[in-house]
């Protein structure tokens, strides 16, 4: 009978547990800043000389990446231009088989089956 009236010691200690893993994370979320207030308080701080520095080594590094990666660029699409022509070559060379062979098949056909 004292069962009705005191709850289970085990859901007692889940719900103190799921209590406290829920006060944790909210906890970890609070103080834990957002990447753009990081961010913003950096970029507030910067001078206008230090966003010049830093808008000419952004430039820098965009014109060395493009200077380095267009070749490689060039290098992968002609390799794959290479192998669509030679897929095409193949599928119309089997076309035009399949067709000879049909028209071989088929001579009294008009049109021979091309």
């Amino acid at each position: 009978m004292s069962e009705s009236r005191d709850p289970n010691p085990l859901v007692k200690r889940v719900d103190a547990l799921m209590k406290r893993q829920q006060e944790e994370s909210q906890r970890a979320v609070e103080e834990v800043p957002l990447l753009t207030e990081i961010v913003g308080h950096v970029h507030a701080a910067q001078t206008p000389a230090a966003a010049r520095e830093e808008e000419t080594l952004a430039a820098d590094i965009e014109r060395v990446l493009v200077v380095r990666l267009v070749p490689e660029l060039n290098k992968q699409i002609a390799a794959l231009r290479a192998e669509l022509e030679k897929e095409l070559r193949r599928s119309v060379r089997e076309a035009v088989e399949h067709a000879l062979a049909s028209r071989k098949a088929n001579p009294g056909k008009p049109g021979g089956g091309i």
